[in-house]
């Protein structure tokens, strides 16, 4: 799979993890939107996502982005994006808590997929390095500068279904 394309099934990914989260805690929030941003890798080391808390977008690094769909299958790209888009949308939700929100993303990654085997269940128990080769690069964006501000590429009809409901 390439970026374009995952940038086309980002919004679809997002409305499984809204199901899926309002089935296991019945909770759900409305009016998020998704920002990529290019966050780079420091000596392997990256944040694959942010949520501020009183916000409502999620920023997700491009950097990982780019290195998992050139080099694993869709369905670990798939569960890659599902499950940093779940652990940002429990923290949307209130779960700011790091810990905390680290064990609901467990348990709903278990109960949603069952097999222990599955990669989101994996992303979830073991960590994200856990389908990245060891990345002992260094790698920060050139522009990179929070003084100057940042490029950050919004995907286009992300919660969708929450505007949806929202006029009708």
């Amino acid at each position: 799979m390439d970026l374009e394309e995952l940038r086309r099934q980002m919004p679809e990914i997002f409305e499984q993890v809204k199901q899926d989260v309002e089935r296991e805690i019945r909770r759900h929030r409305a009016g998020l939107s998704l920002g990529l941003i290019e966050m780079g890798i420091y000596r392997g080391n990256f944040i694959a996502g942010l949520f501020f808390a009183g916000g409502t977008m999620i920023l997700m690094n491009t950097t990982p982005l780019r290195i998992i769909t050139a080099e694993q299958p869709d369905i670990v790209v798939w569960s890659y994006v599902y499950h940093v888009l779940l652990h940002e949308y429990l923290h949307s939700l209130g779960f700011i808590n790091e810990k905390q929100c680290r064990t609901l993303t467990i348990e709903i990654s278990k109960n949603v997929f069952k097999d222990v085997k599955h990669p989101a269940v994996i992303f979830a128990t073991k960590g994200l390095g856990a389908f990245f080769p060891k990345l002992h690069l260094i790698y920060a964006p050139t522009n990179f500068s929070l003084q100057k501000g940042v490029r950050i590429e919004k995907i286009k009809e992300f919660d969708k279904s929450s505007y949806q409901s929202y006029f009708i």
